[in-house]
């Protein structure tokens, strides 16, 4: 609850605005900005080398987020204050308690434990990678951070056993330490923007400097085509996801008037600023790699930025390590997940256990998964997560979709009354056409393009993505049947204990 000064209306509202624009624009600056422009299959790839693209994209992003806020405002409109104001309870409310255990199991087994896993993987692959840059730069011999170690199979080692260090450490800590948990967020929140201060001054800075040989504006692209524009959406898309994650606080607000506003202004700071730092990238570099931009500048210069970008990260994966547990807890209080004794909410230890073990038992099967399918010498243990945030984000985006025709066809039933805006109707009917364009597009090119590809030309990197999303489906279907038969086979024995 957020707590205000009733005695001054007008210091209240700016504080409601400000609290709501600080919270949409820290949820989305995140770790997105980082991991998708930080490798070689990252958004410049995916816009075939074309910066231009690239950056049409990002700004379409922006607008079409704006588009789809409005609808989501709306839709949470309708929760009270001691409900919960998740994707699965909003998803239950317009389109039914089958949606809602759908959706809870989506984020439950798949998607959660994908963010957390992302976030400790990746700290650790950037920690490792820039160290590596650095003494390759600085040795008079070209050693490597493998030869250093002791070979590629010792490296890898210590990277999952810091990786799982990591992801079980902040599990614990925050199972057991919450509150110093939320001062850590804190903390990591704020320094987060050191990092992207210096890409945005530095890289601008290198340009206009002159230090900088050549930059993304000036390499050869690819023959431009339609299949780079979606291409490119999907991790533009993953690296504005949790914008709408925002509306769960307008429950808390006393001045409703302040919500669409301050949101809509939210999103558009982020807009504009993963824009000029998208720029600031693309003029720094010839690659698009935002963690490679001070590597001719200065060797220590760059470890020291990378160094600070790894600290950041943890930020991720304390967020994730925290908020999991609670996705678990409201879905089984609200009955979408099977639990022995529903009558009871569910421990927050217990919740945070299960969440622990969820993400190990999935961070295993990725990294195994990894080894085996990429070849020694270049053995990628991250590769199969790295993927799976352009998966997941497919069904997050499919779930946004259901929502938002739920809440269309709740204008025409009136079955519950939200906070309607002028146009939203018709921003909604347009919005809703442009993503189900855009996700069928996205399915295309990801599935049945890569698909396609694999049958023509081979090479088993086609497979990843139409493999994980198969898998995912799979998962998410055979979790909902047992979800769905224990809830059922609960209510009967229910029924025959009260006759």
């Amino acid at each position: 609850m957020i707590k205000v000064n009733k005695k001054n209306k007008a210091m209240n509202k700016t504080f409601e605005f400000l609290t709501i624009f600080s919270l949409t624009f820290g949820i989305v600056v995140g770790s997105g900005i980082y991991l998708k422009n930080s490798s070689k299959d990252g958004v410049l790839a995916a816009a075939g080398q074309n910066p231009w693209v690239a950056i049409a994209v990002w700004v379409f992003v922006g607008v079409f987020a704006c588009m789809m806020m409005l609808s989501f405002i709306e839709a949470s409109s309708i929760s009270k204050k001691d409900e919960h104001n998740t994707m699965p309870t909003i998803g239950a409310t317009f389109l039914g308690r089958r949606f809602g255990t759908i959706f809870s199991i989506f984020y439950i087994v798949i998607y959660w434990p994908v963010l957390t896993i992302i976030g400790g993987l990746f700290t650790v692959n950037a920690l490792f990678s820039a160290v590596d840059a650095f003494v390759f730069a600085t040795s008079n011999e070209a050693h490597t951070l493998n030869d250093l170690m002791g070979g590629e199979t010792v490296r890898i080692t210590v990277e999952l056993i810091l990786g799982s260090v990591i992801l079980l450490g902040f599990q614990l800590f925050n199972t057991f330490y919450t509150k110093e948990g939320k001062w850590v967020q804190i903390i990591l929140s704020v320094l987060k923007f050191v990092p992207l201060l210096m890409v945005l001054i530095g890289g601008f800075t290198l340009f206009f400097s002159g230090k900088i040989s050549e930059n993304s504006f000036e390499t050869d692209y690819e023959p431009f085509k339609v299949n780079h524009i979606f291409m490119a959406l999907i991790p533009i898309l993953f690296a504005f996801d949790g914008f709408v994650d925002s509306i769960a606080i307008q429950k808390d607000i006393e001045h409703k008037e302040v919500v669409a506003p301050a949101m809509l202004t939210g999103i558009i700071a982020v807009s504009i600023f993963y824009l000029i730092i998208t720029i600031s990238i693309f003029v720094a570099s010839d690659d698009g790699n935002v963690l490679s931009m001070f590597d001719n500048v200065s060797p220590q210069l760059s470890l020291v930025f990378n160094l600070i970008i790894v600290v950041t990260l943890l930020a991720t994966v304390n967020a994730y390590t925290a908020l999991f547990p609670r996705m678990i807890q409201g879905s089984i209080d609200e009955g979408y997940i099977y639990s022995k004794d529903n009558s009871k909410k569910l421990d927050y230890k217990k919740a945070c256990l299960m969440s622990g073990i969820i993400t190990m038992t999935m961070a295993v099967i990725f990294v195994t998964i990894s080894l085996l399918i990429t070849d020694k010498g270049s053995l990628d243990y991250f590769l199969v997560s790295y993927y799976s945030a352009d998966t997941g984000i497919l069904f997050v985006f499919i779930i946004y979709g259901l929502i938002m025709a739920g809440l269309l066809d709740n204008r025409r039933t009136k079955k519950y009354q939200t906070k309607q805006f002028k146009g939203s109707y018709a921003i909604g009917i347009i919005t809703l056409l442009i993503l189900v364009f855009m996700v069928s597009y996205m399915h295309y090119v990801s599935i049945v393009q890569n698909i396609v590809d694999f049958i023509k030309f081979g090479g088993a990197d086609k497979l990843i993505i139409p493999s994980m999303w198969f898998g995912f489906l799979t998962i998410i279907i055979s979790t909902w049947l047992v979800n769905d038969f224990l809830l059922k086979n609960k209510e009967v024995n229910k029924i025959d204990k009260s006759k």
